[in-house]
């Protein structure tokens, strides 16, 4: 099949996936004009086993983020290796599963082999991407051991930018493979015996963009990925790949990128990534209401990426189910300075969230719990100071609104995701067709008996029920119902007044077969319920 008709079957293939998405955004919705939302729990209709990556988050050496976020060494507050301790505890409280690292526009101009070794011999480097002074003193090996103090797990991205796939291979080598091997060898030497064995890998960051160093047509980087993945499971046949997707669907190139990239190493990779960040500002005219029905364009991006993976797979004869790494997801419009004026660690990015962004990201945690059939990783972007849930300055750490969505999810959101069926009211939003005033999602974990409901109310100026029917074991106890809401759509925390904006309890209702949860207006709220 010729390329232009390729095109044209595809972009017929995905015009007709959107027609669906749109009158239907998760299956199961049904309208209705008016009354309670009605939601039927079936244990026995089961999504996804639930992938903890998918509540991951990410970060880079962006502003804030590493120096002066989790590094920094001669504060009080540090431990001997310069880690913060603070920042480290409300890590292991949050249970954060995956972190990636270290970019990001950053990584597409790094070279690992700067941030390891003695510190007093590595360079200070001007970072391009960022136009900040880069001064080496963490890096992969400081970022391993951190991961472990925190708890959680690295997703390390590999700098295809102006970097090669040799030496991503070696990054492999020297994290990788135990001894007896150039790059083992070195970081043997560099103090570090045992392998660090990271799983999860990406192949370089956003090269379908014109600001990406090393940006490069479609074909030309799907080939250059497929040699890296050749290269670094000839080091590590356990490694996971995350191939570049499109940074946006804004992009000229959004989904013919992907066809092409796939076409070159579908056979090589693991998964695809997407990127997507949300505003309230050019997406919405700042209309609250088309605002917090924006998690329904995630789900619609899900939707048309996955059908290119299957197109390919198709086109491939394939056996394999390619899934998707959703590695940059958040809110972000107002802090867009990414200029730091040849600083180090300035202050870029430091977006200060309120309510309706807490609401949506709520909204968005929902969306990526009804795919994870096909989203095995996702990371919130990012996690301290840049665009993050938390900020820190010289005493202590601040919880940012969209912290509490967040943390809600990661720890109660387990076991298996429900396909829940839901009927709702709705409302006109332009592009999105009807959009219910409740989006629901909910987990169940049989080990524990425990289930989670993650509910959203999108009406803005009124109180909606929703109606739960468990048609099989129905919830003996509430283990709890706490909600986020408030007057104030635009109220945030500040480290002046850091609860202006936390979650409030909720009068439950009695445990049963039958059980209608009242959700404030413009409210995100968790129900935590047992079964035994």
């Amino acid at each position: 099949m010729g390329t232009t008709n390729r095109r044209d079957f595809l972009n017929h293939l995905l015009a007709a996936g959107g027609a669906i998405a749109a009158s239907s955004w998760y299956r199961g919705f049904a309208q209705t004009t008016a009354g309670p939302a009605r939601v039927a729990f079936d244990t026995s209709r089961v999504r996804a086993d639930l992938d903890r990556h998918i509540l991951g988050s990410f970060l880079e050496h962006l502003g804030r983020a590493i120096y002066d976020g989790i590094y920094e060494p001669g504060s009080p507050l540090a431990d001997t290796n310069g880690f913060r301790k603070d920042v480290i505890e409300e890590i292991r409280t949050l249970g954060v599963p995956i972190i990636r690292y270290p970019g990001g526009n950053f990584v597409s101009g790094y070279h690992w082999q700067d941030g390891v070794g003695p510190k007093d011999q590595r360079p200070r480097v001007l970072d391009r991407a960022w136009n900040s002074i880069e001064t080496n003193q963490f890096g992969t090996n400081e970022f391993i051991e951190w991961c472990r103090a925190a708890g959680t797990e690295p997703l390390l991205a590999v700098n295809l930018g102006n970097g090669s796939p040799e030496n991503a291979a070696a990054l492999v080598e020297y994290c990788n493979v135990p001894s007896g091997t150039r790059w083992s060898d070195l970081r043997r030497r560099h103090g570090v015996e045992s392998p660090h064995n990271v799983k999860f890998w990406c192949l370089g960051n956003e090269m379908d963009g014109r600001w990406q160093i090393g940006h490069m047509p479609a074909t030309e980087y799907g080939l250059k990925a497929a040699d890296a993945a050749r290269q670094m499971r000839a080091v590590d046949r356990s490694v996971r790949l995350v191939a570049c997707g499109s940074s946006n669907p804004s992009m000229p190139t959004y989904l013919e990128w992907d066809r092409q990239v796939l076409e070159q190493c579908y056979d090589d990779v693991d998964f695809i990534s997407l990127h997507r960040y949300f505003n309230n500002t050019s997406e919405t005219n700042g209309d609250t209401s088309r605002y917090l029905a924006l998690n329904l364009d995630m789900e619609r991006q899900i939707l048309e990426i996955a059908a290119v993976c299957d197109y390919v797979r198709g086109l491939r004869k394939s056996t394999k189910r390619l899934a998707l790494s959703f590695d940059e997801w958040n809110v972000w419009y107002r802090a867009n300075s990414g200029d730091g004026h040849r600083q180090t660690a300035p202050h870029l990015l430091e977006e200060v969230y309120n309510l309706e962004d807490a609401l949506l990201v709520g909204g968005l945690i929902n969306t990526l719990l009804r795919h994870a059939d096909r989203v095995h990783v996702a990371c919130l972007a990012q996690l301290v100071n840049v665009i993050a849930p938390l900020a820190t300055n010289n005493d202590r750490v601040l919880r940012h609104t969209i912290y509490y969505p967040y943390a809600w999810a990661l720890h109660h959101a387990r076991g298996q995701v429900m396909d829940l069926l839901l009927e709702s009211a709705s409302y006109e939003v332009p592009r999105l067709g009807q959009v219910p005033f409740v989006d629901i999602a909910a987990t169940a974990d049989p080990s524990t008996g425990e289930q989670c409901l993650l509910m959203l109310n999108r009406d803005l100026n009124a109180e909606r029920e929703a109606a739960v029917n468990w048609p099989g074991a129905p919830p003996t106890r509430v283990l709890g119902l706490e909600t986020l809401t408030g007057p104030d759509l635009k109220a945030s925390n500040t480290f002046d007044q850091p609860n202006r904006v936390t979650p409030q309890p909720l009068d439950a209702p009695k445990a049963g077969a039958k059980m209608t949860f009242k959700l404030p207006p413009h409210s995100y709220t968790v129900a935590r319920l047992a079964t035994a």
